[in-house]
């Protein structure tokens, strides 16, 4: 029996010495001695930056031995400053990491376990609290949604900037984020206005390098092959500018930069983050500037985030955090003490646990030696294999035992268990985003398996990575390589929630539609709880047909989550389909009521009741606020443009739509409106954009083609039209557009009685389509037909009664049949419909010149002139007139003379040179 007690002895002093080296603290405010010949570092009241650096690993920076990545800011920082060689994160997930730097705290003890479904507890202190009820003006810009003040990190913060409308490009439902550069303008800004005696705590996050890279030129070309290298240049570039603000001076500013996590980029097998729980992910940069403190100085110490909180309090000689927090400050090592009391550093990923269901992963990280817990334990030597390549802990049995032993008996002493996690409700799009990053699960992925069947994260992080590839290839519409890749991830793990979401959004977009519901149901029988499975139920039923059924699995949804947007407003666009005008105006009232400010609602609203209901000035009012809110809503955009189109305003309906496409470059929607309307305007600029909208767009659109064709046939490319009109003509033989612009190209290419033959079968077939009669009116015009054109352009305008050019063609008939007066009426009909018509203008000066009207005609000449200032028969006509009708000389030889230069081998040009000679012989 007395090895056994002496066994729960030893067991009992080991929890007691870990008590003791977390929880220890000098409550009498007394510094240990700097060592003998080192510098004293002076403790004052400084003002103080912070700057986080998401997922950027040391080993991408000068002072880390980067030799291919151009980091001029951090090398200098770290020659004037010291840097820590052994800094190492939490966790792998942005807001549990800034959470313990902030706190000072581990993620047992401030709840907050990973993105989204966390949040900071008001009863904790933060940093920013604790300076700011000491006296510092505290900030806070953020770069990322993941850091929203929803989440509670602005505690403590006079201004907590998450304003992110300054976003790079978005994609549907992933995380918003801004570059460094307008995160550090507004920095700049807000120390603009701090008066000169004003200390502060300024806390600058910047996100650049998560995925997806893309940094800006010249970082894109530079770092072309390596893009995350691209982004932390650009970050560092953007950095400096921020060091260089007057009220940064380095030697006056406490400054500190710290990586929250790092990226693993293949090491592993895992390519970014949050999955896996080794180095590359876990050590981080951390350089810290002290005014008049040490500079050059490197420490190979291991030191851990929660160090920072209570290292900042030193140095601004303020009072120690309490005893509960495990972290210590590392002044000692600023004033040269080469050692500090050993302890044990903890680190989490709770993410696959979150996001798959799969194991937690927790570590202990002892000297040399690091610990894994996870279903097959890992034990690594870091000393011999810093890459964590080879497990040893079957090697290691009792060494690997006792680490186990110690990190339950560490999470016991920090609390795990005892309290609630810190969960936050989220709406469902940001739950949406989150998981595009991989954050959360698709529903409840944790509850779905049991404890003993958690597979381990590193034993299948190729389906992490196989989900992540899907995503990527399902946001370049490229659905077929996307779902044989979730497939493939099915076969492994069929119970994967997020792969069958996926799975069925991609066969959605195949239209495939009954394979999608299949898809949706497998997950529904996994989680009937996750109310974004019964909006995609309801989405797939409404386009089989079936609204009423897709009402009823949207109001389930709303069910689950009453603050369901996307879930609501779909029940809007079906309500409105349906015809049921009062309860959508009763749905859309009622959330406008609850969030007033909602831009997908105010869009929603404009468009089902206030641009039906031909409320222009109040649809642009929402719309306008819609997008001051969220300038990357692109429904919004294409609204506020189609709005602007249909008041007649075409370069603002253009503007809008070009705003919308400059925040989502791939919109097929957008390179549509934008190529039709400037094909109605005969620019060749439609032709690109007509093409990107029929190869971005999931579905063969008709009139794309044919906007396409006629575009092309403009620019004389004839046979190009004709192959536009044919992709159409093979799926729907009797599309009246396509016929009638195939027309158009026959009579182009001299095919008119081809021409003319398609339109005659076109109008008999399709008797109520304006513009085939109108074409065959201009035919008919052509061959001098009268009785035809009038017939058919009287046709055209019965059917639509604002089309110029047919009161153009119907006016030539007129007065081809001696109707003058009847033709003249036409005429300024077309002319009333488009000012600018100048091909009706100049008819009517001919008319009124046929009908000895010389000073109207000519009047009316000079005004198609101001149009059209080459237009060579307008000349040699006003010369006509104004020599031999209005005895003006002078005038009519400039005319003439203006005739010969826009028309230089006109035939009639010798008669016109025979004149003109003739009248500088005249006699005055």
């Amino acid at each position: 029996m007395k090895p056994t007690r002496l066994l729960a002895l030893a067991l009992f002093v080991a929890a007691i010495a870990i008590v003791v080296g977390l929880f220890s603290r000098d409550r009498t405010h007394q510094r240990p001695a700097p060592a003998s010949g080192a510098q004293a570092i002076e403790r004052a009241e400084h003002s103080f930056l912070l700057v986080t650096v998401d997922t950027t690993r040391p080993d991408r920076l000068e002072p880390y031995g980067a030799e291919n990545v151009e980091t001029p800011t951090f090398a200098a920082l770290a020659r004037r400053g010291i840097t820590f060689e052994h800094a190492y994160s939490t966790a792998p997930i942005t807001l549990v990491a800034h959470t313990s730097i902030l706190t000072g705290l581990y993620p047992p003890q401030h709840g907050v376990r990973n993105n989204g479904t966390h949040h900071v507890k008001p009863e904790l202190e933060t940093l920013a609290e604790t300076l700011g009820e000491r006296g510092w003006k505290t900030a806070a810009f953020v770069s990322a949604a993941v850091l929203d003040h929803r989440y509670g990190l602005d505690q403590g913060f006079d201004v907590y900037d998450d304003d992110l409308s300054t976003s790079r490009e978005r994609f549907p439902r992933m995380v918003p984020d801004r570059p460094a550069e307008a995160t550090i303008a507004a920095a700049r800004d807000w120390l603009d206005t701090l008066g000169t005696d004003d200390k502060f705590f300024l806390w600058v996050h910047l996100y650049d390098p998560h995925a997806a890279y893309s940094p800006p030129p010249p970082f894109r070309d530079t770092y072309r092959d390596r893009l995350y290298d691209g982004e932390v240049a650009y970050m560092d570039a953007q950095l400096g500018k921020l060091f260089a603000h007057p009220r940064l001076e380095l030697d006056e500013t406490l400054t500190m930069v710290l990586g929250d996590h790092g990226e693993s980029l293949g090491e592993h097998g895992e390519q970014t983050h949050a999955v896996l729980a080794y180095d590359s992910t876990l050590h981080v940069p951390w350089i810290v500037n002290i005014p008049g403190g040490p500079a050059g100085l490197r420490l190979p110490h291991v030191v851990d985030q929660i160090d920072l909180l209570p290292t900042v309090l030193d140095l601004l000689d303020q009072r120690p955090p309490p005893s509960d927090r495990p972290g210590r400050s590392l002044v000692p090592l600023f004033e040269g003490h080469t050692q500090l009391p050993q302890r044990d550093l903890y680190a989490e990923t709770h993410l696959p646990y979150f996001t798959y269901g799969w194991a937690k992963l927790e570590v202990l990280r002892r000297g040399m030696f690091k610990y894994i817990d996870a279903p097959t334990e890992e034990l690594y030597n870091l000393s011999r294999d810093p890459r964590e390549l080879s497990n040893v802990a079957e090697r290691q049995p009792g060494l690997t035992h006792d680490l186990g032993r110690d990190l339950g008996e560490m999470l016991e002493a920090l609390g795990e268990g005892q309290s609630d996690e810190a969960t936050l409700a989220l709406d469902q799009e940001a739950v949406e985003q989150l998981r595009s990053l991989g954050y959360l699960a698709a529903g409840n992925a944790a509850a779905s398996r049991p404890d003993s069947d958690r597979p381990d994260p590193k034993e299948v992080v190729g389906l992490h990575v196989g989900l992540e590839r899907a995503r990527h290839l399902i946001q370049d519409r490229l659905y077929e390589p996307a779902e044989r890749q979730l497939r493939a991830v099915l076969d492994r793990d069929p119970q994967n929630l997020a792969a069958l979401v996926d799975l069925g959004q991609a066969l959605a977009a195949q239209d495939r539609i009954d394979d999608a519901i299949t898809a949706v149901e497998r997950a529904l029988a996994l989680d009937p709880s996750y109310a974004r499975l019964h909006v995609m139920m309801a989405s797939l039923e409404r386009r089989r047909g079936e609204p009423e059924q897709a009402l009823a699995l949207l109001d389930t949804a709303l069910g689950l989550d009453p603050n369901f947007f996307e879930a609501a407003l779909q029940k809007a666009q079906i309500l409105t389909q349906l015809d049921r005008r009062d309860d959508v105006f009763a749905l859309l009232d009622e959330l406008l009521a609850n969030h007033p400010d909602e831009p997908r609602i105010l869009t929603t609203h404009a468009q089902l009741i206030d641009l039906p209901s031909g409320e222009l000035d109040q649809a642009r009012q929402r719309l306008d606020q819609a997008l001051e809110r969220d300038p990357f809503l692109i429904m919004g955009w294409r609204l506020l443009g189609d709005l602007e189109e249909r008041s007649g305003n075409l370069q603002p309906a253009l503007d809008a739509w070009k705003n919308g496409l400059d925040r989502r470059t791939d919109d097929p929607d957008l390179h549509a409106r934008i190529g039709t309307l400037l094909a109605r305007r005969g620019d060749p600029a439609a032709e690109p954009h007509l093409r990107e909208a029929i190869r971005l767009a999931d579905d063969r659109r008709p009139e794309l083609h044919i906007a396409l064709g006629g575009v092309l046939a403009e620019q004389g490319r004839l046979s190009e039209a004709e192959a536009q009109y044919a992709v159409v003509l093979d799926d729907q033989p009797d599309n009246p557009a396509a016929l009638n612009n195939r027309a158009i190209a026959y009579y182009r290419t001299g095919r008119v009685d081809q021409a003319r033959a398609d339109l005659e079968r076109l109008t008999r077939r399709v008797p109520d389509y304006a513009d085939a009669w109108n074409n065959l009116a201009a035919i008919a015009v052509e061959q001098s037909d009268w009785p035809t054109a009038e017939r058919a352009s009287r046709r055209a305008l019965a059917l639509i009664d604002v089309l110029p050019e047919a009161w153009n063609n119907l006016a030539l008939s007129l007065a081809q049949q001696g109707e003058p007066k009847e033709a003249e009426t036409a005429y300024q009909r077309a002319l009333d419909l488009e000012p600018d018509y100048w091909q009706a203008r100049f008819n009517l000066g001919i008319l009124f010149a046929d009908t000895d009207r010389h000073r109207q005609a000519a009047e009316t000449l000079q005004a198609v002139i101001g149009i059209v200032p080459r237009f060579a028969e307008a000349h040699l006509r006003l010369g006509n007139l104004y020599a031999d009708h209005l005895d003006e000389a002078h005038t009519a030889r400039n005319h003439y003379n203006a005739f010969l230069r826009a028309a230089p081998s006109d035939p009639r040009g010798v008669a016109v040179k025979q004149k003109l000679a003739e009248m500088a012989t005249a006699t005055p």
